[in-house]
């Protein structure tokens, strides 16, 4: 079963940010070249040693090398994409772009799969009379030794990068390497007699490529569609928001995979009664504590909001500032309204107005008394006024 990257591994780098792990790039690059250089060659010795040796299997294998090459390009042109910064077409960055190679991959996988299970099918209904020569023996062989260099080789730079595409471009190799084992077996039986050994290794060979297509093209399919990444995430991350003091609620997380990094958004319940500027200081520090504690979080969007008031009448549905602001003048005639500030709780708005000058004797009371008529008869949506001297 292929090794998925580490989740903690990151790839790319921060929303807005320059690439910071060129050299895992470079890595990448020459994995990826080495893929095509091996590749190109090996294909074509197995294709042309097949029709030589008259090895069903070979050619097989061969066809899955062909898959090899093609995803090493595809590789190629992810990596020209996926570590680019965010731009104005791609605000959230293009991580995914290693995800739409890592489909393109499986997809290549499954089709090669395909043509290979139908024509073995055919050939073990009717079984060819010529029996494989040793050349194909030696040729899967040699198959053999390359690509399993050549994976542990990917392997090695998927899980220094933490990329999922190289990752499934290594078992791309791997499978491979086994399919000439299985070739290898399947012409080996063939030459000592045992009829349609050789279109039964093929067989077996696509059966393979198609179990690798799926295990890496379903949970592709799942990022770009944005589906829920592992469960286990969320208590990291919500247990590291928790504990910034003054969040008093973490709730609504939602997590989505991008890439090889993790982007998130939360909403968190904080003091009612703190400023603007505190409530974005807390934020500020709920989003370092949480990047630092799950390095997979690339990015992290907070949305602040009075803990006890998020979902009542305040949030949703009372008067805003311009409404507010013309009723509270009309009750405080003649006296010019330096600053307002507004407390918006679940049963209504609360009022705190500075004057341009000293409070007049007796106007809050006579504002308070004009507002709670209003509010008796709907209307206002303010609770409670106080006045200050400017």
């Amino acid at each position: 079963m292929p090794d998925h990257a580490p989740t903690a591994a990151r790839t790319g780098a921060r929303t807005g940010e320059a690439i910071t792990d060129p050299e895992g790039l470079r890595a990448k690059r020459r994995a990826a070249w080495a893929g095509v250089w091996l590749n190109g060659p090996l294909a074509l010795a197995k294709i042309m040693g097949g029709v030589v040796a008259h090895s069903q299997a070979l050619i097989a294998d061969g066809v899955h090398s062909l898959s090899d090459l093609a995803s090493d390009a595809a590789v190629l042109w992810a990596l020209g994409h996926a570590h680019r910064p965010p731009d104005a077409e791609h605000p959230f960055g293009h991580g995914r772009f290693e995800t739409l190679a890592t489909l393109a991959v499986a997809a290549m996988l499954a089709l090669a799969a395909a043509g290979i299970l139908i024509d073995a099918g055919l050939r073990l209904v009717h079984p060819p009379e010529i029996t494989p020569g040793a050349l194909a023996l030696w040729v899967a062989a040699g198959s053999i030794a390359l690509k399993e260099g050549l994976y542990h080789y990917t392997r090695r730079v998927a899980r220094r990068t933490g990329s999922a595409m190289m990752m499934a471009n290594a078992w791309h190799h791997r499978s491979d390497a086994i399919s000439s084992v299985v070739a290898l077996a399947g012409i080996g039986a063939a030459m000592a007699g045992v009829p349609g050994m050789d279109a039964l290794a093929a067989a077996v060979i696509a059966l393979m490529l198609g179990r690798i297509a799926w295990n890496f093209g379903r949970p592709a399919v799942a990022e770009l569609v944005d589906a829920a990444p592992d469960a286990d995430l969320h208590a990291p991350v919500t247990d590291a928001l928790a504990a910034v003091p003054g969040v008093r609620d973490v709730h609504n997380l939602r997590l989505r995979q991008s890439g090889g990094a993790l982007q998130a958004d939360v909403h968190l319940g904080l003091d009612p009664d703190l400023t603007l500027s505190e409530a974005h200081r807390l934020c500020e520090a709920a989003r370092t504590r949480v990047r630092t504690a799950v390095p997979a979080l690339d990015e992290i969007v907070i949305h602040p909001e009075p803990h006890g008031h998020a979902d009542g009448f305040g949030a949703h549905r009372a008067a805003l500032r311009p409404a507010v602001r013309a009723t509270l003048q009309d009750c405080l005639p003649d006296l010019p309204i330096a600053a307002l500030h507004l407390d918006y709780r679940n049963e209504g708005i609360r009022a705190t107005v500075v004057l341009a000058g000293p409070v007049p004797a007796g106007a809050q009371a006579t504002a308070r008394t004009h507002l709670a008529a209003l509010h008796a008869a709907g209307r206002t949506d303010i609770v409670a006024l106080r006045l200050l001297g400017g």
